[in-house]
């Protein structure tokens, strides 16, 4: 009884120090997510439009990661704004692309 009472302190401490671990890094990854972002737009501007729609998958998946590792309202906000526009940026790559291979060679 001894060794499981032993055995559960000594988990418990590092679960809860494994999610504030996580939590820590979350700005870390809101960060890359609005540089990735930022490049995405950039090359949109540009007319990279495959090279933005690939910045902006990024950008989502590194802000839906951002979101998944913190409960705090100042990195989920955010987070789900870069997902949003990230998704809209890819649909308008993709329509760009659409209309450019209809008009053919």
């Amino acid at each position: 009884m001894r060794g499981a009472v032993l055995l559960v302190s000594l988990i418990v401490p590092l679960t809860a120090a494994g999610e504030n671990a996580t939590a820590r890094y979350a700005p870390a990854q809101l960060e890359m997510a609005q540089q990735s972002m930022q490049r995405a737009r950039e090359a949109m501007l540009m007319g990279q439009g495959p090279l933005a729609a690939q910045l902006a998958w990024e950008a989502s998946v590194d802000a839906r990661l951002a979101w998944a590792m913190s409960d705090a309202a100042a990195v989920r906000a955010p987070a789900a704004a870069i997902a949003a526009e990230a998704a809209r940026l890819v649909r308008q790559a993709a329509a760009a692309r659409a209309s450019t291979a209809s008009l053919g060679p």
